[in-house]
């Protein structure tokens, strides 16, 4: 009798933000959605709560709550939804062409696509549907009687968060191929997890 088990399924797992695209697209989402203006008046507030996060005086996700607070209280959800499907129109001009290379010869293998990222996934669903990615997780925001509170309903999606979430999706992890693809260490877990990691593997391939 074998002693290995031959593994079920393959499953690729990506991170978004400086993997699949070329930035960070929280800033660029609130750019976009509301403008330099209002960016620029809060950005005091993000540079401090970037400040007190690193040097772990709040937690990481305290101090982006209060930043998400600052932006998306009172929103509501059709007008987020509508800046969401608005900003997917634009991932197309990050994404690095490698990566959607990638993405595609996972898909044509049969492989099993998904998206794990810190960032909120509603602004990543409408453009992964494209790609054919069914599985958006991330930082989700909370919703009260059709309004954004601007408080997460979720925990931020990093690190041992990102394991929890896949590990959710997919109890019996241990028995499938795992490719993690990574930029950051919010994906030191997940690459510590898999078969195949990937660091920063897109960005000198443009």
């Amino acid at each position: 009798m074998e002693k290995t088990q031959k593994k079920q399924k393959t499953i690729a797992v990506f991170d978004f933000d400086g993997t699949l695209i070329n930035r960070d697209s929280l800033p660029d989402f609130l750019i976009r959605t509301f403008g330099w203006p209002a960016f620029l008046i809060r950005l005091p507030l993000i540079l401090a709560m970037k400040i007190v996060a690193i040097c772990h005086i709040l937690p990481v996700h305290t101090a982006k709550e209060k930043i998400f607070t600052s932006f998306f209280r009172n929103m509501k959800t059709e007008d987020f939804a509508t800046a969401c499907k608005q900003y997917a129109l634009r991932i197309p001009r990050l994404v690095y062409p490698a990566a959607l290379n990638e993405i595609q010869n996972h898909l044509d293998t049969g492989h099993e696509v998904i998206i794990i990222s810190a960032s909120v996934p509603d602004w990543i669903r409408p453009w992964a549907e494209t790609k054919g990615i069914h599985t958006v997780e991330g930082t989700e925001l909370e919703i009260k009687n059709g309004v954004l509170t601007g408080c997460f309903a979720t925990p931020n999606c990093k690190g041992e968060e990102k394991v929890r979430r896949l590990r959710k999706l997919f109890p019996d992890i241990a028995t499938h191929t795992l490719y993690v693809y990574g930029d950051s260490s919010g994906d030191c877990e997940l690459l510590a997890l898999a078969d195949v990691p990937f660091y920063k593997p897109f960005r000198n391939n443009r």
